[in-house]
């Protein structure tokens, strides 16, 4: 087990109302009981009261107020700390790691419909891709736009940098076969800045109803498990593994994409998974969980 202490200086800009985060330390540490965890940028320090395989308690100390807050976390759960402010200042995550699981830790995706005022090049679902010119005779009239990922929007949520933090991660499905559920995914990884929007990518897909509006993507850091639209993390549903050297790449919620035809009549989720241990597209296997 090993406890971990993300350390985060936000800030608000009072003149947009806009409240931005950066990360300005990651420590995981060893359970050890009477340990001094310093952080100086934030002018605070933990010490650990007990731990065992189960839970561990923990007490923030603030550096120049009497002020203290002690929690019990549980194995593979995480606590937040905020302080009240106005202006800003310094937020912590803790986490308590089980070191035998594969990842600590998911990228939620809350989903919100464009009213068409948006950089065309941020992450989302559906509507427009922004992507390489050198790509645009790449696509059959079969294969669905899915969604983008700009990797920099995750850089500070993927703390263990299980995915590259520059460039954009794409995903497209071929629905030669729609509806049935036997589908293939495309994913694929662009370094760089991607330069051509293509207008109605979908429209003449099986799919088209629904899937021509931009849903933009915010970003949230989610336990493991956490239900509905996430990146990584372990899947939500009944299915835990999809082979044994599979992993949860993207994780699909259709009832967060209210209106989007969709998917709309499945009651579990669409996953995306990646196999390390192959190359090309064989590496990405699209599975679709009905009870």
């Amino acid at each position: 087990m090993k406890l971990r202490i993300i350390e985060k200086a936000w800030g608000i800009n009072r003149m947009t109302g806009e409240r931005s985060a950066r990360v300005t330390d990651n420590r995981a540490f060893a359970p050890s009981v009477g340990a001094v965890l310093d952080f100086p940028k934030g002018g605070r320090h933990f010490t650990i009261d007990a731990a065992d395989e189960n839970s561990i308690t923990v007490t923030l100390h603030c550096k120049n107020t009497a002020f203290n807050k002690t929690w019990v976390i549980q194995k593979g759960k995480n606590k937040l700390y905020i302080p009240r402010s106005m202006d800003g200042g310094y937020c912590y995550r803790l986490i308590y790691e089980d070191e035998t699981v594969l990842c600590h830790y998911a990228v939620s995706m809350t989903v919100e419909k464009s009213d068409g005022k948006h950089d065309l090049a941020q992450s989302k679902f559906f509507g427009a891709p922004t992507v390489p010119s050198a790509w645009k005779d790449r696509f059959h009239d079969d294969i669905i736009f899915l969604a983008q990922i700009r990797l920099a929007d995750i850089a500070e949520l993927d703390y263990d940098n299980r995915l590259p933090h520059t460039g954009y991660l794409y995903f497209f499905l071929d629905a030669e076969m729609y509806p049935s559920d036997q589908l293939y995914v495309w994913v694929e990884y662009y370094p760089d800045e991607p330069d051509t929007v293509i207008d109605n990518f979908n429209v003449e897909s099986p799919v088209s109803d629904g899937l021509n509006d931009d849903w933009l993507i915010t970003f949230h850091y989610a336990e493991p498990s956490a239900d509905g639209t996430k990146l990584l993390g372990v899947p939500s549903g009944v299915i835990n593994e999809n082979g044994g050297n599979s992993t949860l790449l993207l994780q699909y919620d259709p009832l967060d994409f209210d209106g989007v035809p969709f998917l709309n009549n499945l009651d579990g989720y669409a996953y995306v998974f990646y196999d390390e241990h192959k190359s090309g597209y064989d590496a990405f296997s699209y599975v679709v969980e009905r009870s």
